[in-house]
């Protein structure tokens, strides 16, 4: 690798930690200030839980100096980022327990049914997509873009007692709620991957339908190539630069959508962790739990980012693409003398 190349990396490498560090700082000071804005004291509901009954403001007092709350909220939210810096996130408000060990018990749970859910995705939206780019309009076509379209809009909630109802409660598919087995994963999986599905299948038909009209193909077509063919080695790889790009979001979003799934369906993960440390208004499991799952959105997008570059060497950039062309020499200008029907003109240089 030459030297430019090492630069480019290198500078690619030192944008990308920047980036990285930026978006954690954004997340978690907007999670401790969310905090600050919510209604109820932390130390308030932690004496009341200890005494098990109101607690005195004496009480409240003490629980707020244990905690370091009576601090300023910028000396606070220093402190957390320095011990989170070393791999300290602190004691859970409401268990009483270090925060570390709990979110690596229910990461794996989390991880989990997000590779689940992104298998969902990347299957069926991309069958569904070369679908609707190689079919003509008809009947199906039409038919798989209005699912894709639904699959999008409807909101993880509604679809979620949806399944309910009818797989769990009318037709007894399924259990409610838990993780008892296989069966318990097919709700979660349908809610958080059909709508990413239905978001990446448009994505594929909208690219994939271009690339297939490139000159290429026709020529591909002339040779007597079968269209399957054609789709799998010429058309796909041309339209894995967006694709690829859309599939990092939409990762992203799973571990996201985790929050609303997990609570629905009773998953013990992380995001349950995160909506139960928000409903205790427990601080330091709520910022931890926060930058975890940020952090998770950030390193699938920037994955996205690096398949894209391995597969795609349209998408590599050289480290003399930004640099501004050099200037011509003297020698190689002339002097064209003042233009006509403008006096004030001064000799202008014509490069040849």
């Amino acid at each position: 690798m030459t030297a430019p190349r090492l630069g480019s990396a290198g500078g690619y490498l030192a944008r990308w930690v920047v980036d990285t560090v930026g978006v954690l700082l954004a997340v978690s000071a907007g999670a401790f200030a969310l905090v600050l804005l919510a209604r109820g004291d932390p130390a308030a509901m932690l004496a009341a839980t200890r005494a098990g009954r109101p607690a005195s403001p004496e009480q409240v007092d003490a629980v707020r100096t244990e905690l370091g709350l009576d601090a300023p909220a910028p000396v606070r939210y220093l402190r957390w980022l320095a011990d989170a810096a070393t791999g300290d996130f602190g004691t859970s408000l409401r268990t009483n327990t270090p925060i570390g060990p709990e979110i690596a018990d229910r990461m794996g749970v989390t991880l989990g049914l997000v590779a689940g859910a992104a298998v969902v995705a990347l299957v069926v939206g991309v069958l569904v997509g070369v679908a609707g780019a190689v079919l003509k309009r008809g009947l199906l076509r039409g038919a798989l873009r209005t699912g894709a379209l639904l699959a999008t809009s409807v909101p993880a909630f509604w679809l979620s007692y949806l399944l309910v109802l009818v797989l769990a409660l009318q037709m007894g598919l399924v259990p409610t709620s838990g993780m008892a087995g296989p069966s318990t994963w097919v709700m979660p999986l349908a809610v958080l991957g059909l709508p990413a599905a239905g978001a990446l299948s448009r994505v594929v038909a909208v690219t994939l339908r271009e690339a297939l009209d490139q000159p290429y193909v026709l020529a591909a077509l002339a040779r007597g190539s079968r269209p399957a063919w054609i789709v799998l080695r010429d058309g796909l790889p041309n339209a894995a630069g967006p694709i690829l790009s859309v599939a990092g979001f939409t990762v992203g979003t799973l571990l996201v959508g985790t929050v609303v799934v997990e609570q629905i369906f009773g998953w013990p993960g992380l995001g349950a962790y995160f909506v139960k440390a928000a409903a205790g208004r427990d601080v330091p499991a709520l910022q931890a739990s926060a930058l975890v799952l940020g952090g998770g959105f950030i390193l699938a997008n920037r994955l996205a980012d690096i398949a894209q570059i391995l597969i795609d060497p349209r998408s590599r950039r050289d480290a003399n693409s930004h640099r501004r062309r050099p200037r011509l020499p003297q020698s190689r200008q002339r002097h064209t003398g003042p233009v006509i029907g403008n006096a004030d003109a001064r000799p202008r240089t014509e490069t040849t």
